[in-house]
């Protein structure tokens, strides 16, 4: 589903990017932009879905306070999450600085010569280097998920996963206007529409 997702948002945000401004006017100087829009910046760590969580904002989204019993464990399990994906974000430090690099230059050519074939191998070059880590991070994701779920109520649980899934759609690519028909399903797989 992560795959479908990410390729959903570089096909939409590549996309953007073809389409230029003033019908391509304006823009003769390759290094400067006919409008006040800049291109957002590829991020590997952003795509790679490398999030930390505040324990302070976790307690007040999900209503507990200091004294509640179950306090500890939920400031410990957010600990734990996010001292892995430090690890991930050290360890993989020299490859999205990289990948950083090459495809953001990438993208500048798309751009400029509206090259699919590059576009396709820069996908595929994204989506090999970094599924390893979305992966490493999906496990964490649901270890953290399954303890908070363990002592959360089920009100408070969903306040949780609520709260993770705005956190995890801010590491998106901010898009043009805000219509809901662009918004993909979340990193959970659950649709943001509901079926009756």
């Amino acid at each position: 589903m992560k795959k479908v997702i990410f390729l959903f948002l570089f096909l939409q945000v590549s996309n953007g990017f073809a389409q230029r401004p003033n019908g391509g006017r304006g823009n003769q100087n390759g290094g400067q932009r006919s409008t006040g829009q800049e291109r957002p910046k590829f991020e590997a760590a952003k795509v790679a879905g490398l999030i930390e969580y505040s324990s302070k904002k976790v307690l007040k989204k999900v209503k507990l306070k200091k004294n509640d019993s179950i306090v500890e464990k939920v400031i410990k399990s957010i600990e734990t999450y996010n001292s892995e994906i430090s690890k991930i974000k050290s360890k993989n430090k020299d490859l999205f600085e990289g990948l950083e690099i090459v495809v953001n230059q990438n993208m500048e050519a798309i751009m400029k010569n509206r090259n699919r074939e590059l576009m396709q191998e820069t996908r595929k070059m994204i989506e090999e280097k970094l599924n390893p880590i979305r992966n490493e991070v999906k496990t964490l994701q649901d270890n953290l998920d399954g303890s908070m779920e363990a002592v959360l109520t089920e009100e408070q649980n969903t306040k949780w996963l609520d709260y993770k899934t705005s956190e995890l759609e801010k590491l998106q690519p901010k898009r043009r206007g805000n219509d809901a028909r662009n918004r993909p399903d979340d990193m959970n797989g659950r649709s943001g529409r509901r079926r009756g």
